[in-house]
């Protein structure tokens, strides 16, 4: 059971750095120069391969043997289901908004996207709505059924998603300069100003 849990960490630890990699502006430039023209479907393949990819860490995760850290209690389990069906319509609502943008499908669009800086609806509250959704979600199953499996997953997808804020915000400042470095001033990262400025 044991190396089941670390073979878990090791994907995630794997899917990260792939997911890294091809994200940043570096690998993009080299794939660009390669592809040519056949570039503009470069983030549709990328996101078809981390889709795929996601699934099959999901897969293993659920097929594991693991153990449960305690039994929930019955106000625990209530909390839990209310955030995750709190974090699973977010996270719908924003992936069907943004949802050519963020598949790459938009290379099949005639219209074109435009490049403005959100700061309306919840991003008044938080910088990145999505990945608080997302957080809200895997956190709210653990609580639900905390297992060891549950906790490691959680621990690494929100390992993850911090470290990758701070790159995505170096390419938001490059893209937008004072006025994200202003918005990012006022408005905390991942928690509502309701609660905290972090």
């Amino acid at each position: 059971m044991l190396i089941q849990h670390i073979l878990l960490v090791l994907f995630w630890l794997f899917f990260s750095l792939f997911h890294s990699i091809f994200a940043s502006e570096r690998w993009k430039k080299q794939v660009q120069t390669t592809m040519k023209k056949s570039y503009k479907y470069y983030r549709i393949l990328y996101s078809a391969f981390a889709f795929i990819s996601l699934g099959a860490i999901i897969i293993y995760h659920l097929t594991i043997k693991t153990v449960l850290l305690w039994q929930a209690p019955l106000l625990q389990m209530i909390i839990a289901v209310t955030g995750i069906v709190t974090g699973a319509a977010l996270m719908i609502f924003f992936t069907k908004k943004f949802f050519f943008e963020l598949s790459g499908a938009d290379v099949f669009r005639k219209t074109k996207k435009t490049d403005t800086l959100l700061k309306t609806s919840l991003y008044n509250y938080v910088r990145h709505p999505l990945y608080t959704a997302t957080l809200l979600f895997v956190w709210s199953i653990f609580f639900l059924h905390p297992s060891l499996s549950n906790l490691l997953s959680c621990l690494c997808i929100t390992i993850y998603t911090i470290i990758g804020i701070h790159f995505e915000e170096k390419k938001l400042i490059k893209d937008f300069g004072e006025s994200y470095i202003q918005y990012r001033s006022v408005t905390p990262m991942l928690i509502p100003k309701l609660f905290s400025n972090y």
